[in-house]
């Protein structure tokens, strides 16, 4: 994008027209551009949305997101909101810093990511759509079809497999709560006084509480022990034998759910190199290990 056009558009969804914008660069993010502005001495975090996000993306839903976040405390002040556009502006956070996966996730710093989760997931104030993990997965691969993406191999074995697991998982009783989806860890931004927010609420609904903890633990890299403290720090107690079978469900369906994101975003122009087979492969290799864990018997079909 040009950058005249860039700040001819912020000047006019702040108001301002005769602001002083500075684009200071793109930061982070794989499904939008975010950039960090300047304007007449303040910044701000610019968001235009990415490749192919408008089949992707409900920014109805979005918005409403956003502004349960930012009632909770654990979203940034909403500044700017085009719902036909998608673009978003919010205020920076002084001196803030996106968790990295690299980080020693010790017992503080779950300590803030729980609190974040408790905070959304048994707020008395419930978002008014649903996240449809299952009926996402169908429209997801029906946009890479559509959109001629080549397939993993062995990608007919593993859905089938999917479709036997999501079988299993509807038999299980799920209390729905509010819900992020997308928990990545550089969507975690920890600022100056050290407070801890969440960020792009763009698949936010409500749905089982135990996605958004298998993705945070999926997405950091949690090791065994720290992953058995964060559920600790979550739960308040020791993770159940049904808790922590969901979640593993739920990181077989994240990676294969985002395998498929990653098919159709790529044939759109993006290029996120080893990342979406990489997720896909995790998913082959993680069913096997629940077939061994749990002793269901898969049936290809």
């Amino acid at each position: 994008m040009k950058n005249e056009k860039f700040v001819s558009m912020v000047q006019k969804a702040l108001q301002k027209p005769a602001a002083v914008v500075e684009n200071l660069g793109i930061i982070g993010g794989m499904t939008n551009l975010n950039y960090l502005v300047d304007v007449d001495g303040k910044s701000y975090v610019v968001r235009i949305p990415g490749h192919g996000t408008s089949s992707l993306i409900d920014r109805a839903r979005e918005i409403q997101n956003l502004k349960l976040g930012s009632a909770l405390g654990i979203n940034p002040e909403l500044v700017y909101f085009n719902i036909e556009s998608g673009m978003k502006i919010t205020e920076t956070i002084e001196d803030a810093r996106p968790l990295t996966k690299e980080e020693n996730m010790n017992l503080d710093l779950l300590q803030k990511v729980t609190t974040i989760f408790r905070t959304l997931h048994h707020s008395e104030e419930k978002m008014n759509h649903a996240f449809h993990l299952f009926a996402m997965m169908e429209e997801y691969e029906m946009l890479a079809i559509e959109a001629g993406s080549d397939f993993y191999k062995g990608f007919e074995k593993v859905k089938n497999e999917v479709k036997l697991l999501q079988h299993e998982y509807s038999q299980m009783p799920i209390e729905q709560a509010p819900c992020h989806i997308d928990p990545a860890c550089s969507n975690f931004l920890i600022a100056k006084d050290e407070k801890m927010y969440l960020i792009d609420w763009e698949y936010g609904g409500m749905f089982d509480p135990l996605w958004d903890i298998a993705a945070f633990s999926l997405e950091a890299g949690l090791g065994i022990k720290e992953e058995k403290d964060f559920f600790e720090l979550y739960f308040g107690r020791t993770v159940t034998e049904e808790e922590q079978e969901r979640i593993f469900m739920h990181k077989i369906f994240q990676d294969y759910l985002w395998s498929l994101w990653t098919l159709f975003k790529e044939e759109q122009g993006d290029n996120f190199g080893l990342y979406g087979r990489h997720r896909f492969e995790r998913a082959k290799t993680n069913i096997q290990l629940y077939k061994l864990r749990y002793g269901m018997k898969f049936t290809a079909q």
